[in-house]
């Protein structure tokens, strides 16, 4: 197998925003009374566990508005921090292959780490949030991805670290996780790819990847 085009995810692969994101959360919730640990945090995915602790919709309502103003803000950037190995790993990668970013992140917000980070000049297309109804659900997301490029889905490999990210699978394309602090908690489907770290990449995508 070939491939052409490797496909990151952003929060938890490329930064460490998954691990502010949820200090964030906890921070929010607190003022309401509730509390969550990594475990639940991690099971239930992340920005989208409000929806498993039986908050009302104005609670809700309440705490996407708080997060929002806390996550979307300048702090965030000032508290964020790359992933260790992950400049290497796109240099190198850089040179064989076409990257793209493949999150469910804004796509403006995408952007603005990128560019802070100076890691635009590597990413060709910005696999974003509202790129088709459903993010990465729904195969449709990396067929669009794939489609940009001219290539078939399984000459695309995704780079990730959660269990939305193995529904990369269902379009065809295979998949290799990125151990994080909470990867820990999940059960990932057999097909996926388990890396040591981001930084075992390179070595897997030329014994397994790089040829036909």
């Amino acid at each position: 197998m070939q491939i052409k085009v490797v496909i990151f995810d952003v929060d938890g692969v490329l930064f460490n925003t998954d691990e502010i994101y949820f200090t964030y959360l906890q921070k929010v919730l607190q003022v309401i009374g509730v509390q969550i640990d990594p475990e639940f945090y991690a099971v239930h995915g992340f920005d989208d566990c409000i929806y498993s602790l039986s908050l009302s919709r104005k609670q809700i309502t309440q705490v996407k508005k708080k997060m929002n103003e806390c996550y979307y803000g300048d702090r965030m950037i000032a508290n964020m921090k790359m992933k260790n190995g992950v400049l290497s790993v796109l240099k190198n990668l850089s040179r064989m292959v076409h990257l793209a970013t493949g999150s469910g992140e804004n796509k403006s917000q995408i952007q603005r780490y990128l560019k802070h980070f100076s890691l635009s000049e590597f990413f060709s297309f910005i696999g974003h949030g509202r790129l088709v109804p459903g993010r990465k659900s729904n195969p449709a997301y990396f067929y669009a991805i794939a489609n940009h490029y001219g290539v078939r889905p399984n000459e695309c490999l995704h780079v990730g670290d959660t269990l939305t990210d193995q529904y990369a699978l269902q379009a065809g394309l295979p998949v290799a996780i990125v151990p994080t602090k909470y990867s820990k908690y999940l059960t990932f489907d057999p097909r996926c790819h388990m890396l040591q770290s981001i930084e075992s990449l390179p070595l897997i995508f030329k014994n397994e990847f790089a040829t036909s």
